[in-house]
């Protein structure tokens, strides 16, 4: 995910990219941050870089956040865009280009912290991710990569398309990590699956896109497979899953 921030004022684009990163860290998202003091840096980006969220100062010298908002959204009609200013005058303006949301300025963390809140019911997820120690080093682990976790010899072993990643720690310390992310089902002892990246179900197993099967509890089979049925009735209907 790619967030653009343009605002010709030092200061505010400064406080902007504090208040973002921490956002970031506090919520382990992956995200690439791009800064334009210069409006026309930004403009010139727009017919090779892809923006999922972009910052708008209003007030700038050239051309104006209302005239650089229009040629965003005939470039990228996706992005979500959240202009700032120190003026009240041109809410219906920025509304009436679907802006996302409008940052008075000077706004607190907690007013971006409800901004970024609200791009992310509305828009795709952002790149959530882990932190686990492996060996010597921390690894971040981003959660869509995740397909299964499972624990070994006091070992938790995630598993994700291309490697296996084992972290020394009790499962029961490890789950909380989860826990937040609804994607994850708890289908045995020690066990959690990401159910997208389920295939189907047979018997007493989950079989995954890959091919490998995944136990299911049997006393619990019925619990399991209905939460599971959920799950892919709200990702059909378009439904809130984070």
């Amino acid at each position: 995910m790619i967030i653009a921030l343009v605002d010709d004022c030092p200061q505010d684009l400064t406080l902007l990219y504090e208040y973002l990163h921490r956002y970031c860290t506090e919520h382990k998202i992956h995200v690439l941050i791009k800064q334009f003091a210069h409006e026309r840096d930004f403009e010139d980006t727009l017919s090779t870089e892809h923006y999922d969220l972009v910052f708008l100062d209003i007030f700038m010298e050239n051309s104006g956040g209302m005239v650089i908002a229009k040629k965003l959204k005939k470039s990228n009609p996706k992005c979500q865009i959240i202009f700032s200013t120190s003026s009240k005058e041109h809410a219906v303006k920025a509304f009436r280009l679907h802006a996302l949301d409008y940052l008075l300025k000077p706004y607190t963390y907690a007013q971006l912290e409800d901004a970024l809140s609200r791009f992310e019911n509305t828009a795709k997820k952002f790149a959530h991710y882990i932190e686990l120690k492996e060996g010597y080093l921390m690894t971040r682990i981003l959660i869509t990569d995740i397909m299964y976790v499972d624990y070994h010899n006091h070992y938790i072993q995630v598993h994700t398309p291309l490697k296996v990643i084992r972290s020394h720690m009790s499962f029961s310390d490890f789950s909380p990590m989860l826990s937040p992310y609804r994607q994850f089902l708890w289908c045995y002892r020690n066990c959690m699956v990401n159910m997208d990246y389920i295939d189907t179900w047979k018997g007493n197993d989950f079989i995954l896109k890959n091919g490998e099967l995944l136990p299911i509890f049997k006393s619990q089979k019925k619990e399991i497979i209905q939460a599971y049925a959920n799950y892919i009735f709200d990702y059909v209907n378009g439904g809130m899953i984070l």
